[in-house]
């Protein structure tokens, strides 16, 4: 996956809170977006995604975004930037954390280990939609 398709429509989403990725969904729609979410539970089925094992990534080169949350069980938000960093083929593709956590030091260490942005999770409907069409002006539109 090291080119980047510039007619990419799809988002993935790497998120353990189903609530979280339902609300980010509806949140795109109400924006009149048509990306496709494409939902990881955990940050170790993001890494299968990414890397092909998985029967789901039928699609994965039509990633435009990849939505990265950094508290998830078994491999987190941080190892997944780590495992991106240090692939032998480059990934072209955004990584915008998308966190619940407003810590400075979650916050630099993320970008550290090279998250292309970091957003903290918004607390209520319209600020979701508002965040869902600053992604698509920052990442998705079309050139």
């Amino acid at each position: 996956m090291a080119s980047c398709d510039c007619n990419a429509k799809h988002v993935l989403v790497a998120d353990d809170d189903e609530n979280d990725v339902f609300l980010l969904g509806r949140a795109f729609q109400k924006a009149g977006l048509s990306h496709t979410l494409i939902h990881v539970r955990d940050g170790q089925e993001a890494i299968n995604y990414l890397s092909g094992k998985t029967s789901q990534n039928g699609d994965h080169a039509k990633l435009k975004l990849f939505l990265l949350d950094l508290k998830m069980p078994l491999v987190d938000g941080f190892d997944v930037l780590l495992w991106l960093r240090t692939r032998p083929e480059p990934i072209c593709l955004p990584v915008v954390v998308l966190s619940s956590s407003s810590m400075p030091d979650d916050k630099n260490r993320a970008k550290d280990l090279g998250a292309t942005d970091y957003l903290a999770k918004p607390t209520g409907p319209e600020e979701l939609v508002t965040l869902a069409k600053g992604l698509h002006d920052r990442w998705l539109k079309e050139e």
